[in-house]
């Protein structure tokens, strides 16, 4: 008769059937949206309900003109806004942003968007539901739904003091203001950075004059300078390749990408996949090997998503048995060199 050890020996085998069978991408065309207490339009990119094994879930959704999401609190939230201008109130205090800016969402603090522009904002949302929700912690206050903006909604709302809060760390970076990595430069930099996330890199991303691993890199929620707090989820990085080119081949614990600007394919778990302007990748881990190929005629830019579970919990601890590898170069640094170890 099998036992409870029987069936934690098991764990690995029935985890890796299930990350087999499980999703890794998701292109706009495939994108089903729907009406949410919340937003006017949403649609889920990546979340366990269609069919990701992930920590957590990536939503796209859109405030038309002249309108606003509802307002509500939840856990920790990343927001990235691809299109439109618009602000955000936030605990009582409003935060201005455009296309491009970077947003966070502290863990339990009251907020509600407002599209202050000429034309549909689109966003995406990063949340950490499925890890809250083992955690017993996946609660969401419904304050108010979506709908039209009135006068009254804002009228009398102040300005944040800054885009930094003295207790919370940075709500808003606009990407004009985000500090941007040559390839060349990447190494040295991931050097400079003593926390312990950045110190489980392999020793190829980390060695001053090594190869970058992409051809640039915005740095966003990962850059200790740009004053985030975020511990349950991040988007950390654009990344980028110049045309014709690829990232360096290696394998981590979980990330996601959004394809921001490009076409092209990766190779993930040996699985070739294409990749355009709106196409969500996923890269399951733990130690799932992939690269990335720019085919296309301008710069290939991907929006990387990370969560806490990893960055600060299991990359740290779980290196000895599921170490961050490097294989192979990008086509930046040196050709024709094995880096595997």
């Amino acid at each position: 008769m099998e036992n409870f050890y029987d069936k934690w020996l098991k764990f690995w085998d029935d985890g890796q059937e299930e990350r087999a069978r499980a999703r890794k991408f998701l292109h706009e065309e495939e994108q089903e949206w729907v009406r949410t207490k919340q937003d006017f339009k949403a649609t889920l990119l990546c979340g366990r309900e269609n069919g990701f094994i992930t920590a957590g879930a990536v939503m796209l959704a859109v405030i038309p003109w002249g309108w606003n999401t509802g307002k509500h609190s939840h856990g920790e939230e990343a927001m990235f806004i691809l299109q439109g201008k618009g602000f955000t109130i936030l605990d009582g205090e409003r935060y201005d942003w455009d296309g491009g800016s970077c947003l966070f969402m502290p863990y339990g603090s009251v907020h509600q968007h407002f599209n202050s522009g000429e034309e549909d904002v689109r966003y995406l949302s990063i949340t950490a539901v499925a890890l809250e929700r083992f955690a017993g912690l996946a609660r969401i206050d419904q304050y108010e739904e979506a709908g039209e903006t009135y006068i009254d909604k804002v009228t009398g709302v102040p300005a944040a003091a800054a885009d930094i809060h003295p207790e919370l760390g940075r709500i808003v970076l606009r990407l004009k203001d985000a500090p941007v990595t040559a390839g060349g430069e990447m190494a040295a930099l991931h050097a400079s950075r003593k926390d312990e996330f950045h110190q489980t890199l392999p020793k190829e991303m980390r060695t001053a004059g090594g190869a970058g691993h992409r051809s640039r890199s915005v740095e966003l929620m990962v850059a200790p300078e740009n004053q985030f707090k975020a511990r349950e989820v991040q988007i950390t990085h654009v990344l980028c390749d110049e045309a014709g080119g690829h990232s360096g081949k290696h394998a981590h614990m979980e990330a996601v990408l959004y394809v921001l600007q490009g076409e092209g394919y990766s190779i993930i778990d040996g699985e070739r996949i294409p990749w355009k302007r709106g196409t969500l990748l996923h890269v399951p881990g733990p130690q799932t090997v992939h690269q990335h190929f720019n085919t296309g005629k301008v710069e290939s830019q991907q929006l990387r998503i990370h969560y806490g579970l990893r960055s600060y919990f299991y990359q740290p601890i779980a290196r000895r048995v599921f170490p961050y590898r490097y294989y192979e170069f990008s086509s930046y640094g040196p050709a024709g060199r094995d880096s595997s170890h």
